[in-house]
């Protein structure tokens, strides 16, 4: 849809806004202009031929430029683990201010949180587009290293170019595409019947006027790891702890795609037409708590996504446009219709006349149909000014049906039959300055949201009236600087600064169509980001990299349990916080290499309004860890035994402090430092305690990289882990994994 013919379409009322936002473009301009103006004999000196006697080239790759940026982000280059059976929420996890929680196994359920901020505040991307419309066919709970180049992390504002009314961040996952001709493939095998394969290859002409180009990958696992249950002790009823076996864990992931276009014509830089298809089969032991086992329940999701995209340069390659377009359905599916129930040790019992181990039977099947357009155009004004302009239009509709689900009172008529429909538009305009001899670098930026739903809401038991649909409009500004300074080539400071809002997104409002259920009453997000950070690095690649960061946000929305086995998206009136990272690597000598980072951050609910809820102020934010460290040693070597053969050995340790599953009272936290000791005197199932999870393995290239084999034990110590919402993660296991490329 044409982002024009929607904002004539958008009421009175919202035109005072769009005129606000129109000022704001107009502005950037005018300051273009001027600075132009003033700068015309220099402009006029770039675009003359001059002869040189000397030319000194030094070029930085794309990993290090998107590190440098005045923007502040974290990337994570996945080149380096592509030997090693290393899955990509580990690595992001090593990252500072980065936590990402799962909720059980390969393939389960993933919540990431940048410097506080969590669930759908973060946006992810693929390749600078929303990744929406492919739900979790591509997450990173199960996407492998081998299929991306990099992995980017916007922690705060965010670039014009990406184009999301992300709140506390953005992940952008950035695809394969290193070599012009390569094919690449790697297999892994794992304890608990896990298994991972990828394959990957591009192929250009010797005139790079055409291309062919395919990723996919495959994820099995039983997920059969053992757990700390409750159980119903037989002699006196009560309940206690039991050590079990999971059963009904599975989950097997397909995921391929296929890509071809043309590049370097006079007509397009590059267009390139990519066919995406995945299905995802999920069983499902227990809820989003584990609290009841499930032996029966199931999910499913499967698409075809055909996408189109169109990159060219105009005016002497001052104007480029990049225009991408997608439009699928996702089919969702969820079964949940035994006549009975299971127990945690996988015995099953009979109960006549029930359907469904959950509270809520299902035979779900519902469509999902997405359609993404996005449209970027920058403009380079002249050597030191560019002009940036990003729009992108979403639009879900939702429809489905369920026999054991919700109906209009007195009918037949299943409640998710009804279609619910999802649109939003966010658009940004943004100028990217450079002064003193690139010394300074800056970014202002204008956004603009404005979002439409309607759907009606049913999990709820009451009557239900088709006249109970909810239609909701919202429209939202924002406005974000970003600045850094190189003190030398080596060192930088940078600060940015960002008035945020976010409009909830369509599954925070209808739910997901299996454990969140719609909330149609949710508000904006409105949150001040502030950021401030110090990196220097020597010559031998040693780096120090200090940041702080302050948060303070209105109307959070957090996913929280509600009537088991169910979570809603709700919204948290106030929260504030603040916090501290650090991050260092240092190279003992030419072949050991230690690194280590922590993160300690204080987010804490204030200004409760509620006489109900005055206990909470001053209470940190729950599910939420506070503080996190890392710490790493690679040590690599060649010529171990053939001249070109390569061993790279390393061991990577994390630790996370006990945080709390629901909000507690400030008094009852740990004293001591900033929290950091002791422990909290509440009910020890509130505690997610201190976890301690190492990693240690090696890979051998015996010649060059065509060929390795990489050797893996992850949590060596076999501790019982949780995660998100107290959810115990796997104990020991043992990874090999083989790669083979052609280059």
């Amino acid at each position: 849809m044409n982002a024009g013919l929607t904002y004539r379409r958008l009421q009175k009322n919202h035109r005072n806004i769009a005129c606000t936002y129109c000022k704001l473009a107009a502005f950037l301009i005018a300051f273009s202009f001027v600075s132009s103006v003033a700068q015309a004999q220099e402009v006029t000196d770039t675009f003359k031929v001059k002869e040189l006697e000397t030319i000194h080239i030094t070029s930085k790759s794309a990993t290090q430029q998107a590190a440098e940026q005045s923007i502040k982000a974290s990337v994570v280059d996945t080149r380096q683990a592509y030997q090693q059976p290393a899955t990509l929420t580990e690595l992001i996890n090593r990252t500072p201010g980065m936590r990402i929680r799962q909720s059980g196994g390969l393939g389960s359920g993933t919540d990431i949180s940048i410097n506080g901020f969590q669930g759908k505040a973060i946006r992810y991307m693929k390749d600078g587009i929303p990744v929406d419309y492919l739900r979790e066919g591509f997450t990173i709970a199960s996407i492998p290293v081998n299929s991306l180049e990099r992995v980017e992390i916007y922690k705060g504002v965010l670039p014009v170019a990406l184009g999301a009314d992300a709140l506390g961040g953005a992940v952008n996952l950035v695809s394969r595409r290193a070599q012009p001709r390569y094919l690449a493939a790697s297999y892994e095998i794992a304890s608990f019947n896990t298994h991972r394969a990828t394959l990957s290859g591009f192929y250009t002409d010797s005139a790079k006027r055409w291309f062919l180009g395919m990723n996919g990958f495959y994820n099995y696992s039983d997920n059969d790891y053992k757990a700390k249950v409750k159980v119903t002790d037989p002699n006196t009823s009560n309940q206690v702890y039991d050590r079990v076996r999971l059963f009904h864990n599975r989950f097997t992931n397909v995921y391929g795609e296929m890509n071809a276009g043309f590049t370097n014509r006079r007509w397009a830089d590059e267009l390139a037409f990519t066919v995406s298809v995945f299905d995802l089969k999920r069983q499902q032991n227990h809820p989003a708590l584990m609290t009841d086992p499930y032996g029966a329940v199931t999910g499913r999701q499967s698409s075809v996504a055909p996408t189109l995209r169109y990159k060219k340069s105009f005016l002497q390659k001052r104007l480029f446009i990049d225009q991408f377009l997608a439009h699928n359905t996702v089919r969702v599916q969820r079964t949940d219709t035994l006549a009975g129930r299971y127990d945690w040790y996988g015995a099953f019992y009979s109960i006549p006349g029930r359907v469904g181990e959950s509270r809520q039977p299902a035979l779900s099947d519902i469509d999902y149909t997405n359609t993404t357009s996005r449209t970027y155009v920058k403009y380079l004004l002249n050597r030191r000014h560019a002009l940036e302009f990003n729009n992108v239009f979403t639009e879900v509709r939702q429809k489905g049906t369920d026999p054991y689900g919700p109906k209009l009172h007195n009918t037949d008529t299943s409640v998710i039959s009804l279609p619910a429909i999802y649109k939003k538009i966010a658009a940004g305009i943004g100028l990217v300055s450079h002064f003193w001899d690139d010394k300074l670098e800056t970014a202002i930026m204008g956004k603009f949201y404005h979002y439409r739903s309607s759907g009606t809401e049913a999990w709820q038991a009451r009557p239900i009236l088709k006249t109970d649909a909810v239609t909701q409009t919202g429209n939202n500004q924002g406005a974000a600087i970003a600045a850094k300074y190189n003190f030398t080539t080596q060192s930088f400071l940078r600060l940015s600064a960002e008035l945020a809002n976010r409009l909830p997104d369509q599954e925070e409002l209808f739910g997901d169509g299996i454990w969140t259920v719609p909330n149609f009453n949710l508000s904006p997000e409105r949150s001040l980001n502030i950021n401030l950070g110090y990196r220097v690095v020597n010559t031998r690649k040693d780096a120090l990299e200090i940041n702080g960061f302050y948060r303070r946000t209105k109307d959070l929305i957090l996913l929280v349990p509600v009537q088991p086995p169910y979570a809603q998206y709700h919204n948290i009136q106030n929260v504030k916080g603040f916090g501290l990272e650090a991050d260092g690597v240092y190279h003992l000598n030419s072949i050991i290499a230690v690194n280590a980072n922590f993160t300690w951050q204080d987010i804490r609910l204030f200004k409760l309004s509620s006489s109900a809820d005055g206990w909470q102020n001053n209470a940190r934010l729950r599910n939420t860890p506070y503080f996190f460290a890392n710490a790493g040693i690679v040590a690599d070597i060649g010529r171990v035994a053939f001249k070109e053969d390569r061993l790279k050995l390393y061991s990577h340790y994390s630790f996370v402090r006990e945080y709390y599953l629901e909000t507690i009272p400030k008094r009852l936290e740990p004293g001591g430092f900033l929290g950091l000791f002791g422990s909290s005197s509440v009910n020890t199932e509130l505690i997610i305690p201190n976890q301690h999870f190492w990693t240690a393995g090696f890979n051998y290239a015996p010649s060059g990289n065509r060929f390795s084999v990489g050797v893996e034990v992850k949590n060596i110590l076999n501790q019982d882990l949780y995660d998100n919402y107290r959810v115990q993660k796997a104990g020991r296991s043992f990874h090999c994994k083989i790669n083979y490329t052609i280059q």
